[in-house]
């Protein structure tokens, strides 16, 4: 991807200039769903557990987007042997590149690299989200957006809005396949002028730099494209890759759930130093023993929060 630039926070509305992800805002906040467990680790260590991308629970994770791809090259090339050719050669290139998932084989999907994914949602006190993380009995913790990516920065990551609706998918990749082009003939390759043309007449070494451009746009889109059957969680997520210490991968942990492994990694914040920008507790509905809101604050307390402590007013009758 040639020509892309980052953008600094306090202005920027989407990740990159290329990748039209859009990011939160100022004073938003984000919630994360959680399990008691998961609330102490969070809160006592300020270590968040990321999970391994192919172990999330949509199926499709970081496999998704080629499929958009595939229509998109459909779509807008009206000659189809040679969008034929052009959607094999950014797939392709998207294997060799090894950053999302092509295919599943015996041992899962064909990645080379790993990713790990933090998951937070826009939504406070969301039904679905309980009932998915939770089973209504555990705890929706409240953050400021700004903070946590402050908190994040020590290592890399990328972070942005989950995009659920394939229109707007498809303009993504749209809008970056014509960046990638307008890039490549600004470099001299002239040929890609006549890229939607029904007679294009594009060179192979033309057509595989596009390629090249085409298959790390669709590979970053695919952290964060999901089918529209999930959009009710209004995810916005942080992708990590493991730490390296002397050329050598940091190993992940495995976490137990409905007796399985699932491998995950633990995130700090702020390198353990900085305060948790934590704002609110808010308890699941079922969650509603006396007991369980008097000791959540008092573990606040003795960990230095003083800050609300809620019970989701959800009606539940079992």
């Amino acid at each position: 991807m040639r020509g892309g630039k980052r953008v600094k926070l306090e202005n920027a509305r989407y990740m990159d200039e290329w990748i039209r992800v859009p990011l939160c805002g100022t004073g938003d906040k984000l919630y994360h769903y959680t399990t008691a467990e998961g609330a102490r680790g969070i809160v006592q260590d300020k270590k968040f557990m990321a999970t391994k991308s192919d172990f999330l629970n949509d199926k499709l994770e970081f496999q998704y987007a080629l499929e958009v791809m595939e229509k998109l090259v459909q779509t807008y090339l009206v000659n189809e042997t040679f969008a034929e050719r052009f959607f094999s050669l950014v797939k392709e290139e998207i294997r060799r590149l090894g950053i999302i998932s092509i295919e599943d084989g015996e041992d899962g999907p064909s990645d080379r690299m790993s990713f790990y994914v933090v998951a937070f949602s826009k939504l406070q006190n969301n039904a679905l989200l309980w009932a998915e993380f939770t089973e209504f009995h555990g705890y929706c913790l409240e953050f400021s957006y700004e903070k946590l990516v402050e908190g994040f920065e020590e290592r890399a990551f990328l972070h942005g809005t989950v995009i659920y609706d394939e229109k707007e998918q498809m303009t993504c990749l749209l809008e970056g396949l014509l960046s990638c082009i307008h890039g490549l003939v600004r470099e001299g390759r002239t040929d890609l002028d006549g890229f939607f043309e029904e007679n294009a007449e594009v060179s192979e070494e033309s057509l595989q730099a596009l390629a090249e451009d085409m298959a790390m746009v669709c590979s970053v889109y695919a952290m964060f494209f999901k089918k529209s059957f999930f959009e009710g969680e209004q995810e916005y997520r942080f992708v990590f890759t493991p730490l390296e210490k002397d050329g050598i991968e940091e190993q992940p942990k495995f976490g137990l759930f409905w007796q399985m492994f699932l491998p995950y990694i633990l995130v700090e914040y702020g390198g353990g130093e900085e305060a948790l920008p934590l704002e609110s507790v808010m308890l699941g509905a079922k969650n509603n023993s006396d007991i369980a809101t008097r000791g959540m604050k008092h573990f606040l307390k003795v960990q230095g929060l003083d800050i609300p402590v809620l019970l989701s007013d959800i009606p539940l009758r079992y």
